[in-house]
């Protein structure tokens, strides 16, 4: 009685093992149809699985790491699932900002906008001594921050500190300090 007991659970102990090790080679079998897209806003795709998308992040598997992941919404452009199915989330960014392109790096103040960014360094800028109005020195002196963020590759800068100086008969000058943010890591070299 008992060795047929034993050989009963070992067959399904057996079955069991069987069954599991064609679960995870079927999971990890995965093709081009059942996997979803992220796009990010820096045009780079993700092939994954998406498993949860929250009011912040998104989490997803990708198996042939085995490993769950998870980035910001504000890095996502759209997410294309394996069911036809597009969530848009964000408008796409420049993936190189060049010098010329300035217009396109957004100055805050505002923690909440860079969070989920990579930080690339501290920047400073301060106007021109042409400058006839504080308004003008301060206009110059975002578009010199613009211009220095650009050149870093950056799509932020968070605003640490901004002054207005001169008085009465005096040319006004204006001076910011920031860190510069961007969606992609920062390259070698780049505090």
């Amino acid at each position: 009685m008992q060795s047929f007991l034993e050989n009963k659970l070992m067959k399904r102990i057996l079955l069991l093992m069987v069954l599991s090790v064609l679960a995870v080679r079927g999971f990890a079998q995965t093709d081009g149809m059942s996997m979803d897209t992220i796009i990010l806003v820096s045009s780079k795709k993700i092939i994954c699985k998406v498993q949860s998308v929250g009011s912040t992040k998104i989490t997803f598997f990708k198996p042939e790491t085995q490993k769950t992941e998870e980035v910001t919404r504000k890095q996502i452009h759209k997410i294309k699932y394996s069911t036809g199915r597009v969530e848009a989330f964000n408008s796409m960014a420049f993936q190189e900002v060049e010098a010329t392109n300035f217009q396109s790096v957004i100055i805050t103040e505002n923690q909440s906008d860079v969070e989920g960014l990579y930080a690339y360094g501290e920047i400073q800028a301060k106007s021109g001594t042409s400058s006839k109005t504080a308004k003008a020195a301060e206009k110059n002196a975002r578009i010199r921050l613009q211009r220095r963020a650009a050149a870093m590759g950056a799509l932020y800068v968070l605003i640490t500190k901004s002054e207005t100086r001169g008085g009465y008969k005096e040319v006004p000058t204006h001076y910011y300090e920031g860190i510069a943010y961007g969606v992609d890591p920062p390259k070698e070299g780049q505090k």
